[in-house]
């Protein structure tokens, strides 16, 4: 089966184009490259650094691939050359759901937790990682929105959580009271969007695994456990889970939900959020509502 994308994300009318960048597993560079070099369009270049595992030059531009797995298009049609490689090498694997859960702001004094859960299919993972979604954590905040979009019209549901910063203070008191931790709200946390995203799937007899960046692995399980039948369906709880296009995707709206939260928050108190310093934030006579107060506390006793 083989998928044409008509989506190009350059602008043919700008003086320069920015390449695009893709990320694929290690192991899937060698089945890109045979791919790429099927076409009659394209010719295979010699690599300039340790760092290159290919170059080819597709239609007069461009494609890098690294060792690690990201590869570099130069122009538009290169950049639909991969593509369409990226979706067609998806048909032959297996029929999975995969919902993929991550957070972001969890370590930040400023602004909320934001959790969020997404359910792809293999076509809808191989979509996405197409376009570019990978592990957010270096990617601009313009960026962030426009992925954020992409996944939302490319997934089978999305679900996303903020526990604002008066929630998370509330919150965290009341575990720690309990003899509790940060561990035990994201247990709570990923568990809630998981589930309304696993319940909203129309059938249960697809095959489905359920990916979490390892932080907790009894407390998550137990957690979902109380929500889902963890014997019909496959639990996977590992460190850098991101590689996982469905954590990836999560990862980015939970990344966009929080970034959005800060710009209307920001409105709200007619500044800035961003540029406060942990000081000023300190001193403000409405703190709680906009920073995690007993991180503040934790970092000014450091200082």
């Amino acid at each position: 089966m083989f998928y044409w994308v008509t989506f190009i994300t350059f602008d043919l009318g700008s003086e320069e184009l920015k390449p695009t960048v893709v990320k694929v597993k290690p192991e899937q560079l060698d089945e890109l490259r045979r791919t790429l070099l099927e076409s009659k369009e394209s010719s295979e270049l010699g690599t300039t650094s340790e760092y290159e595992l290919f170059r080819i030059m597709f239609a007069g531009e461009a494609i890098v691939a690294y060792t690690s797995g990201k590869v570099v298009s130069n122009g538009p049609y290169s950049a639909a050359a991969v593509q369409n490689a990226i979706i067609g090498m998806s048909s032959s694997g297996a029929a999975q759901v995969v919902i993929g859960s991550d957070e972001a702001g969890k370590g930040e004094w400023l602004g909320p937790m934001t959790v969020a859960a997404v359910a792809l299919t293999p076509t809808q993972s191989a979509m996405l990682q197409s376009l570019g979604v990978m592990d957010s954590k270096s990617m601009t905040v313009v960026r962030i929105a426009e992925l954020a979009k992409e996944v939302r019209l490319n997934s089978l549901q999305v679900e996303s959580l903020i526990i604002s910063p008066e929630k998370f203070n509330e919150q965290i008191k009341e575990f720690r009271e309990e003899g509790k931790n940060l561990n035990d709200m994201l247990a709570w946390a990923h568990a809630k969007v998981i589930t309304e995203v696993y319940n909203s799937l129309k059938t249960k007899d697809e095959d489905i695994k359920i990916v979490v960046d390892q932080f907790a692995r009894v407390k998550t399980e137990q957690r979902l456990a109380k929500k889902i039948d963890l014997d019909v369906v496959d639990l996977v709880q590992r460190p850098k889970a991101e590689d996982e296009i469905a954590v990836a995707a999560a990862s980015i709206v939970a990344r966009e939900t929080r970034e959005v939260w800060l710009d209307r928050a920001s409105d709200r108190f007619g500044f800035d959020l961003r540029e406060v310093s942990i000081h000023e934030a300190d001193a403000h006579s409405k703190k709680d509502r906009f920073t995690k107060t007993s991180y503040i506390d934790s970092e000014l006793k450091k200082k």
